[in-house]
């Protein structure tokens, strides 16, 4: 890289926070995705949003690409330096800007991790509706990148749709703010008023390649009086797809979640059942107690599992860490997907069908979002040995998930089945793409490809 934009960078955030030594380089070379490790030629660490637009700008002038990476968490190797350039880090940018109880939102820079968010506003008495698949450390600007799940998807759905603005770098340097403070001096209330498209859309699910997310502003629901569940377990992936089904049909539930008994073994838990749901609700207690009653009773009729008031219940994903417990240590590979309700079963025994053909350890966990569902199955494998073989097992399970008709978390890197993508729709994508980023600066060679 040349050097005049190492010392640019340096100018821009301060020595301290630029980073191009090998050692530095070589620690934002992977992530919790299933690729070989990627080298930027340059990591910036920036404070502000300002910060971050005058990097943006600065890839724009010398032609250098930019890679937005949050915790590093992401399932898709979507923050990873394709072409090399500059990798953004925004961990720094963590502080909560307001609480407006008004309003009933909380604004925050994006580095700010949803634990740290979530501690914050239960001094207050508020919380979010969702506790993110990817695990507490993920950062809010990661997370709402990726538009994701959670527990609590039953009611609240994914991310976005609490989400009531978002402050954007576009790829040219820009600044813009979503939601309702388009109209001055209008709080931050709403995510579309009237003033045109709902734009903070454009953002949601892109992973960086629209824009930076720099800062997030999310509705805030009171604290509830009380949090339980019931949990069953189930012999076959048949029986769970079709007590989901009945439980979300008779709209019931705050949220489903799903283990199986390899995550259980990962874990080093015993399994309770092959299958293990639990079905969530919160609120006032009468309203809880009867939530629960008549999830009992519907299972019972329709004769389907067994109660385990015993089973552990999984809030939260464990994206915190990316090695599972082994001597030697093994890596944990995900392929994450999206799917409808109806094809659950097939898609849990394509996972099992890889996991056995390839003698992979492995485990499920499964999330409600309101009419459907996000499926998170990790594999784990031997760093130094097995990774062309995890790349090629977790390739085929794209594929058989693609073609039951699960839509990917994102369509790519690796595999590319950007050919999946309907022709009309990724037409318009493109066109969106080429006019927000004229020189293809932010993720470079990334999934879709968009070609320039």
């Amino acid at each position: 890289m040349n050097e005049q934009i190492i010392e640019k960078l340096k100018e821009i955030v301060g020595s301290e926070h630029v980073g191009h030594k090998d050692f530095q380089l070589v620690a934002y070379s992977r992530t919790w995705s299933y690729e070989k490790a990627r080298l930027a030629d340059v990591i910036a660490v920036p404070g502000s949003t300002k910060e971050v637009s005058e990097i943006v700008k600065l890839g724009n002038e010398s032609n250098t690409p930019v890679c937005v990476r949050g915790g590093g968490t992401t399932t898709t190797g979507m923050c990873l330096p394709r072409e090399g350039g500059i990798v953004l880090d925004l961990c720094r940018m963590d502080n909560i800007e307001d609480i407006d109880e008004d309003a009933m939102a909380v604004t925050m820079q994006s580095g700010i991790s949803v634990y740290k968010m979530i501690k914050t506003i239960e001094k207050a008495g508020w919380k979010i509706p969702l506790k993110p698949e990817f695990g507490s450390g993920v950062p809010i600007g990661g997370w709402v990148a990726f538009n994701g799940v959670g527990s609590g998807g039953s009611v609240h759905g994914r991310v976005g749709d609490f989400v009531i603005g978002v402050e954007v770098v576009l790829p040219t340097g820009e600044i813009v703010t979503t939601g309702s403070t388009c109209f001055s001096p209008s709080k931050q209330f709403a995510r579309s008023v009237g003033a045109g498209s709902d734009l903070t859309g454009i953002f949601l699910h892109s992973l960086g390649v629209t824009g930076i997310i720099t800062g997030v502003t999310l509705r805030l629901y009171r604290m509830p009086e009380v949090e339980a569940f019931i949990a069953y377990g189930f012999q076959t992936a048949e029986e769970a797809q079709q007590a989901v089904i009945l439980l979300i049909r008779a709209n019931i539930s705050y949220g489903i979640n799903i283990y199986d008994d390899h995550m259980c073994n990962v874990a080093m838990l015993e399994p309770p059942a092959p299958y293990v749901m639990h079905m969530f609700a919160e609120g006032w207690k009468e309203e809880v107690d009867f939530r629960l009653k008549k999830g009992r009773e519907i299972l019972a009729k329709a004769g389907l599992g067994k109660e385990m008031p015993e089973a552990i219940p999984i809030l939260w994903g464990s994206a915190e860490a990316t090695s599972a417990k082994s001597d030697p240590p093994v890596r944990v590979a995900c392929v994450g997907g999206f799917h409808p309700l109806g094809i659950t079963a097939d898609l849990f025994h394509a996972y099992n069908r890889i996991g056995d053909k390839y003698g992979f350890r492995r485990g499920m966990v499964w999330w409600v979002a309101n009419n459907y569902a996000n499926l998170f199955p990790i594999y784990l494998y031997a760093e130094e040995t097995e990774l062309e073989k995890i790349i090629q097992a977790c390739t085929e399970l794209r594929e058989d998930w693609s073609n039951l008709g699960c839509a990917p978390d994102f369509p790519g890197p690796n595999p590319d089945i950007t050919s999946k993508i309907r022709p009309d729709y990724f037409s318009f994508f493109t066109r969106i793409k080429k006019c927000l980023d004229p020189k293809n600066i932010l993720h470079r060679g990334m999934s879709p490809k968009v070609d320039y």
